[in-house]
Formats: C-alpha cells, structure tokens, sequence
C-alpha cells in the first residue's frame, strides 16, 4: 500500500510523465478505433429491404383497416403490388465551362462522412408507385359491395378499377 501511495506521489510532481501518458492513451484510443469493424454495406442493403417490405406492409394494414369499415365488407384481407422500389434523388455540384468553342460539364455527388463512411446527401424520395390490389372480404361477392371497394381503392391510390380484384374471403 504504501508503494502506491510512493508512486501516486512522484506522480503529483512529475506532470510531463502525466502528459505523455495522455497522450499515449489517446494514441491508443485512436487505434482501437481504426480496428473496430464498421458496418457493412450489407447490413445497409438489409435495411432498404426492411424499409422496402415494412412501407408495402404499412400500406396493406391501413388499407385493410379502411376498407373493413366499408358497410358490407365485413373482414378483410388485402395484398398490394407496386411498380418498382423507390427512387432516391442525390444532391450533385455541377460545373460547365466554355473554353474557346468547346462546352464542357462535370457532376459530381455532394458527400458527408457518416461512420467513416462517405455517404451521398438524399434530396427527395420517391416511393413507388402502387400497380394493382387485390382485396379477399366477407362481404366480396355482393355487387354494390364490391363497387364500394373498387372505388374507395381507385380513389386512394389512382389507378384504374381494372388494377384491383374484390373477392369473397374463404371460410
């Protein structure tokens, strides 16, 4: 005990000893963080298929949800397709000069450092477009009920009553 209270005391006096060993522990700091392994670009491409499945998910729930409270439907199931993923638009610098008769352009993505990682800076998102609906009901195999559902569907998503199926559920 009385060892370390010897060398806790020549440290008190001896404050470049302090310093360095700062100094050292930074430098360690620094490389433990180079070693840590990142994120891959795998786990990225996993998350844009969550993204991808839990926005036509959210999609076939909430209309679900609407269409049930239709008069007649009863219950309901609905499965929607889309057009195609998503569209992301990235912010770009452009230069175009003119040098005696000749046009030249030059794009180049704007970047920021995300993880060590240079990531393209997202402008807009488009989410893609529905193609067609199909919807399983109790209520599917009366006429007036069926138009209801069409309709309500067509208006919501803007496509053609030739895009949606109506149904009767199976019991």
């Amino acid at each position: 005990m009385n060892k370390l209270k010897e060398y806790l005391e020549k440290l008190k006096f001896d404050k470049k000893k302090i310093i360095i060993a700062i100094g050292f522990m930074g430098i360690a700091l620094i490389l433990l963080s180079e070693v840590v392994p990142q994120e891959s670009s795998k786990s990225q491409n996993t998350d844009v298929q969550t993204d991808y499945s839990e926005y036509v998910s959210s999609l076939e729930e909430k209309t679900a949800d609407l269409i049930s409270s239709i008069d007649g439907v009863g219950k309901c199931k609905v499965m929607i397709t889309l057009e195609q993923s998503d569209e992301n638009i990235f912010a770009k610098n452009t230069d175009e000069s003119t040098n005696s008769g000749s046009y030249s352009k030059k794009s180049e993505y704007v970047l920021y450092e995300d993880n060590n990682n240079d990531t393209p800076v997202l402008v807009k998102q488009y989410f893609p477009k529905v193609k067609g609906v199909a919807v399983v009901c109790t209520g599917g195999d009366d006429v007036i009920v069926k138009e209801k559902v069409i309709s309500s569907i067509s208006s919501l998503f803007g496509i053609s009553g030739t895009k949606i199926s109506v149904s009767k559920i199976n019991r």
